[in-house]
């Protein structure tokens, strides 16, 4: 009975030696390592491809907004309002509709704030003359020039630059995610493999995403 005993206790010792023998600072100890599933994907491609999409719609839907020489609601989003407590964004304080094909009208939510709002248009640098009516603002869209065209051509930029930081945050997520898994004993040549799969969707999407910037710049330059 004595030494069934101590031969029941033996594994239990070395297992409490192994696990106290694990580093500091929430790393994986040798026995956590050795469960790690060699099979289980370290990233999940599909997921990651996902978001980098769900960030090119949005970019899609945004440039499909712009429509040169006519009155677009999304021709305002920028706008902020300087009120009393401080600013504003123009959609939050106020709906903005197409009255007609080259005109905006804005109806503020509080009555009494068409002047602040007719004063932030007209300030806004969008090359807009508002006019007050009532109490509502009307948004004369000005018909398309050279100039105004390459204003518009110039924005594009900023909106790639913006998707291209988004699409590479998703890479970032998963890079983070796949340096978890080296961390447990990942072969190096794999991690290599992963990390340019990573890369190539990430470098295929911001490759689209550029596709869409320049057709829409062509079509501007068109109209």
């Amino acid at each position: 009975m004595l030494q069934r005993s101590l031969a029941q206790s033996q594994p239990i010792r070395m297992y409490a030696s192994k696990k106290k023998g694990g580093k500091k600072g929430g790393k994986q100890s040798e026995e956590e390592t050795e469960k790690r599933d060699p099979d289980e994907d370290p990233v999940d491609m599909d997921k990651m491809e996902k978001h980098m999409q769900v960030r090119l719609e949005r970019l899609t839907s945004d440039l499909q907004a712009l429509r040169v020489g006519r009155a677009n609601p999304a021709l305002l989003n920028s706008v902020r309002v300087q009120l009393k407590g401080g600013t504003a964004s123009l959609t939050d304080i106020a709906l903005v509709t197409v009255k007609d094909a080259h005109n905006l009208l804005v109806i503020p939510n509080t009555f009494g704030e068409h002047t602040l709002i007719d004063t932030s248009i007209r300030n806004a640098g969008l090359g807009l003359n508002p006019r007050l009516d009532k109490n509502a603002v009307i948004v004369p869209v000005p018909k398309t020039t050279k100039e105004s065209r390459d204003k518009l051509i110039k924005s594009l930029g900023g909106m790639a630059e913006q998707t291209r930081v988004q699409i590479r945050k998703v890479r970032h997520d998963a890079m983070r995610q796949l340096k978890a898994a080296a961390k447990a004993s990942m072969p190096k040549d794999e991690v290599r493999s992963w990390e340019k799969d990573i890369q190539t969707a990430t470098d295929k999407y911001i490759a689209k995403a550029e596709e869409l910037l320049k057709a829409k710049a062509r079509d501007i330059e068109q109209a």
